[in-house]
């Protein structure tokens, strides 16, 4: 995982050389950031044959209230 600290690094030196290298680095480190660990994809929920009805058509499951 990439640290803030390290982005903050790559950041300061881009604006202290200007270099391209630094900005194209931090863009990507901010992309590997943002897609890491800590980022929870969403699963896709397939459908089970007991949720659906006899005529074909899928049963509605409601949430049940949270509070």
């Amino acid at each position: 995982m990439v640290k803030t600290k390290h982005l903050d690094d790559i950041a300061n030196k881009y604006h202290e050389t200007k270099d391209p290298y630094y900005k194209n680095l931090w863009y990507k480190k901010i992309k590997e950031f943002a897609n890491g660990p800590d980022n929870i994809k969403r699963r896709a929920v397939s459908t089970d044959s007991s949720n659906e009805t006899d005529n074909g058509r899928h049963r509605i499951i409601e949430q049940p209230e949270l509070f």
